[in-house]
């Protein structure tokens, strides 16, 4: 005969049923006495509200602002050679003018034409030397706070069991969210921004500040 359930005497069904009914009863009082294993962070919140992403703007937007006056200065140096050259150019040219005038107005431009490829290396130069400058210190700052948002996390979520943590404002190649819905009830943003800014003295937490300019998706 068949092997069903049904074919299964009744104290033994009896039995089945208590057990399957044991199991899932267990199993339900274990998930819901249990911790959740996984949790879900928005780093780029946590890294643009973090006291010390913004003081390091501060500081970077100062620097910055500092260097923009000898560039300025660059600038307009290149700018008015430019026009000085396209000015002696046409002169050059003016055929009103006697042709000792006018090769005496190109000679000047030449030598306005050489000063003028000079100031503009000059002016490259300091925007790559600068460039490379501001590149590395952003770069090394947000390595830097970033490692201590980790630390924190890392921490945070050995405390409380939790063993992975996804980052909720992750973003794929195509600019779509990698993480589509979950549960706000994983979310331990707050939590981990409180005990970030735990520290923050009254001013810093409160100060608006441009935080994107440090920021590249950690």
């Amino acid at each position: 005969s068949q092997h069903t359930v049904r074919n299964v005497p009744m104290n033994m069904r009896s039995l089945l049923r208590l057990t399957t009914a044991g199991l899932c009863l267990a199993l339900a009082t274990a998930l819901n006495a249990a911790e959740p294993t996984m949790a879900f962070v928005a780093m780029e919140r946590l890294f643009d509200d973090y006291y010390k992403t913004k003081a390091a703007n501060v500081q970077l937007k100062a620097r910055f602002e500092s260097v923009d006056v000898p560039r300025r200065e660059l600038m307009n140096q290149v700018k008015t050679l430019k026009t000085e050259v396209e000015k002696l150019g046409v002169e050059a040219r003016d055929k009103s003018l006697s042709d000792a005038e006018r090769d005496k107005k190109r000679t000047a431009a030449e030598d306005k034409l050489a000063l003028f490829r000079d100031a503009e290396a000059k002016l490259a130069e300091f925007d790559n030397t600068y460039k490379k400058q501001f590149g590395d210190q952003m770069k090394q700052s947000q390595q830097q706070l970033v490692g201590e948002i980790r630390a924190v996390i890392q921490a945070y979520v050995k405390e409380h069991g939790i063993r992975i943590v996804f980052d909720s404002s992750g973003k794929t190649l195509n600019s779509v969210e990698t993480v589509v819905y979950y549960d706000p009830a994983f979310d331990i943003t707050e939590p981990i921004l409180a005990l970030l800014n735990k520290n923050a003295t009254e001013p810093e937490t409160n100060k608006t500040t441009e935080t994107k300019s440090i920021k590249k998706t950690p």
